[in-house]
């Protein structure tokens, strides 16, 4: 839920970039290069962009002790793992604990409620009961879901989104009727 929320909010929190030659893990732990690796210390947060398999947001795992070897006997097969190597951007994140501490509440509160608000009554009547979700009155005609309960704790953590370029004329470059193309030795 991590990702979808820093996309809402048009904010990754990005401290560290790398861009370069990166190797990962089937689990998303970055194996290569050393620059990379260091920026990523225990308990951060990450994102891994312009990958084939492993585009996404992960959290560094925290260093947990060598488990002792197993007896023979219990041997397992490995299992296939697919790394990848790929040019790539890497993101290090640093996500606020303010905004983490909300997002555990929104995921509870997805737990307890998404089931009734994913529901495909507004409301219902019968035998002299009847009852409304919330939003199905005349005063807001939004149901309920965790984006809008929760958009005012988050509306600090938004970032606007990039305003578009105008030209002279005050029309946007994507509705005017000639945009001039990126490449000046584009040819017809």
């Amino acid at each position: 839920m991590l990702e979808q929320i820093l996309a809402y909010l048009n904010n990754w929190f990005v401290r560290y970039s790398y861009t370069g030659n990166v190797t990962v893990s089937a689990d998303g732990a970055v194996l290569a290069p050393s620059e990379a690796a260091a920026i990523l210390q225990p308990g951060r947060w990450y994102r891994i962009l312009d990958s084939d398999f492993h585009d996404g947001v992960y959290q560094v795992p925290e260093e947990e002790p060598e488990e002792e070897p197993e007896e023979e006997g219990e041997a397992e097969e490995p299992e296939e793992e697919q790394s990848e190597a790929f040019y790539c951007t890497l993101w290090a994140l640093g996500v606020p604990a303010g905004l983490l501490n909300i997002i555990t509440e929104m995921e509870a509160w997805q737990a307890k409620y998404g089931d009734v608000v994913s529901g495909p009554y507004q409301s219902e009547s019968f035998g002299g009961y009847s009852y409304s979700k919330a939003g199905a009155s005349s005063s807001s005609s939004e149901t309920a879901t965790v984006w809008t309960q929760f958009a005012d704790v988050l509306a600090p953590y938004k970032r606007p989104p990039m305003a578009r370029a105008e030209s002279v004329s005050g029309q946007s470059h994507q509705d005017a009727p000639y945009r001039r193309p990126f490449n000046t030795d584009f040819r017809r």
